[in-house]
């Protein structure tokens, strides 16, 4: 097989001040990497700098040009840093100065996808794949028990996957480059949300997962992918700028760290499929209106497909989902199938939360929060696990 992976930076001047959001602290970018099956055909994974992306169809066309494949050959995904600004429904938008800026955000995101994936195409090379396993301190279970009911926090006796996933595609050439780093935590990229400078303006960041990115790519070269694991239930277990620099370094450190004992994955070809799931659904809560509470009523409201792509590479399959789902769905799949299943979240649209039953019994902000109702988890698990066995 043919790699290759390209990085380019997501430029916000003249898109600043909007929605929310005034000046940079660091940079965000689109990260990608292009496959390339014997037989010539491509697939194109897109990682943007953002909290979530329900429409991706223009990102998807920008680099399906590039790469010289079909747009469903392409996986759109966010490292979910809560400090950027959306692309927003133009009708919500106050005025014409705020959709202007809105239309050339767009335009900013698709031309970086494009820069992307034409340096990714210009870097192909003949790759062998890595695959390891290691332990990660980064993350701990945020939802909280206060007086008033159950609520976002910051809670390390909570329950939390601490694994880290990494897969490396190195050049087989006699420079034996790393072309890229592929990593997943069960850990939301929101460390710094809602920081402000002396001046109070509210600043852009890509936060933790940007700053690991940025240290493994100095570190072992090619282009560092972070991708969101199961996640839905938690968080940094520390917050702040101050923190920020630390926290990457070690998430870094860890990633590099577990490729001292990484193994070769034999893949041939990378094949891709995708299956609507129809799960149990509910009236989900009215945004502003969620707080703490003892007592709630979940309302079913039919059902929800919701969308499972599918990547199979040799022994391994890469499950990529559009819910957040909690860090115990992900570690339950993942030990079902040891070394043979990965969960990822946030992958080609995004839906919310899709949380345990305990989430529903503690009345927590995602069960409030989730178009899906009690018993979707199960339904959404059981058919993972059947793509499995087939």
């Amino acid at each position: 097989m043919l790699a290759g992976a390209g990085k380019a930076p997501i430029d916000l001047e003249g898109v600043l001040p909007f929605d929310g959001f005034d000046a940079v602290r660091d940079p965000l970018h689109v990260r990608t990497v292009v496959l390339q099956n014997p037989d010539g055909s491509r697939a194109c994974l897109l990682s943007v700098d953002a909290t979530s992306m329900r429409d991706d169809a223009a990102l998807r066309l920008a680099a399906a040009g590039v790469v010289g494949c079909a747009a469903e050959r392409v996986w759109v995904t966010v490292t979910h840093t809560f400090s950027v600004p959306h692309v927003r429904t133009p009708e919500h938008l106050a005025d014409d100065a705020e959709r202007d800026r809105n239309v050339l955000l767009a335009e900013r995101l698709a031309g970086a996808v494009h820069d992307a994936c034409v340096a990714a195409m210009e870097d192909l090379v003949p790759v062998r794949f890595e695959t390891a396993r290691g332990r990660c301190s980064v993350n701990a279970n945020r939802d909280v028990e206060t007086e008033a009911g159950w609520w976002l926090g910051i809670d390390p006796s909570g329950f939390s996957d601490r694994s880290v996933r990494v897969a490396r595609l190195v050049s087989v050439d006699h420079l034996r480059r790393t072309v890229a780093t592929l990593y997943s935590v069960d850990v939301q990229s929101s460390m710094v949300q809602g920081l402000r400078d002396a001046e109070g303006r509210v600043l852009v960041s890509a936060d933790l997962a940007g700053e690991a990115s940025r240290l493994l790519e100095e570190r072992l070269g090619g282009v560092a992918i972070f991708l969101v694991g199961a996640a839905g239930d938690q968080t940094p277990r520390v917050k702040g700028a101050g923190a920020l620099p630390e926290l990457g370094r070690i998430l870094a450190a860890e990633v590099a760290a577990t490729l001292t004992d990484a193994e070769r994955l034999r893949v041939e070809a990378v094949e891709l499929s995708r299956v609507a799931v129809p799960c149990p659904a509910q009236r989900r809560a009215d945004f502003h209106s969620l707080a703490p509470t003892r007592s709630y009523e979940f309302v079913p409201d039919g059902t929800q497909d919701t969308l499972v792509s599918v990547a199979r590479l040799g022994k391994l399959m890469v499950v990529g989902l559009q819910p957040e789902v909690d860090s115990a769905f992900g570690a339950r799949l993942r030990e079902a199938c040891p070394g043979t299943l990965e969960v990822l979240t946030m992958v080609n649209g995004a839906q919310k939360y899709l949380p345990s039953a305990e989430a529903y019994d503690r009345i927590t902000y995602e069960a409030m929060n989730s178009g899906f109702a009690r018993g979707a988890d199960e339904v959404l698990a059981a058919a993972i696990l059947d793509l499995v066995k087939e």
